[in-house]
């Protein structure tokens, strides 16, 4: 499972990379199941899970702390669409300490995520607890890239 460090770190941008990679190695016949199943290992640690404005919202307002910032993956790809990113608690913490985000009220990180309508919610747990809600933008997206791919990893949210 990712952790604090490992977003403040950069290190799961190295990770996301990697995966894109091995990504396009799964369709290779015996080798690419066996990719597969390591990559789906990796990544369902973060339990990646579909959610709405309302459940966000929800956990927005049980979050001690909020940051806005850069979606993670748009680091590889700045020329695709931009779109931003919620952090929380801990998280939160750490992507201001380094850059990669800005202190919040909870209204304004919900008002954030209401500027994309047409991108995907996604919350991912970060150390064990669901702290970042990202407006994904699915093609950059490595769990949409996974899915692509017939590796499913994505879940319908709810039950957070």
């Amino acid at each position: 499972m990712p952790t604090i460090d490992d977003y403040t770190s950069g290190k799961v941008l190295k990770n996301v990379k990697l995966t894109l990679y091995f990504l396009k190695l799964v369709k290779i016949p015996v080798l690419g199941q066996r990719i597969g199943k390591e990559l789906l290992k990796k990544i369902i640690v973060s339990e990646p899970r579909f959610i709405d404005i309302n459940t966000a919202s929800i956990l927005i307002h049980e979050s001690k702390k909020c940051a806005v910032g850069e979606r993670v993956c748009r680091a590889m790809n700045k020329d695709s669409k931009f779109t931003e990113s919620v952090f929380l608690d801990e998280l939160a913490e750490g992507m201001i300490n380094v850059g990669k985000a800005r202190y919040v009220k909870k209204e304004d990180a919900i008002q954030t995520l209401k500027k994309y309508p047409k991108n995907p919610l996604i919350a991912a747990k970060v150390s064990n607890k669901y702290m970042e809600i990202c407006r994904s933008y699915p093609e950059d997206c490595v769990y949409y890239n996974m899915h692509r791919c017939k590796i499913k990893c994505l879940t319908k949210y709810n039950n957070l």
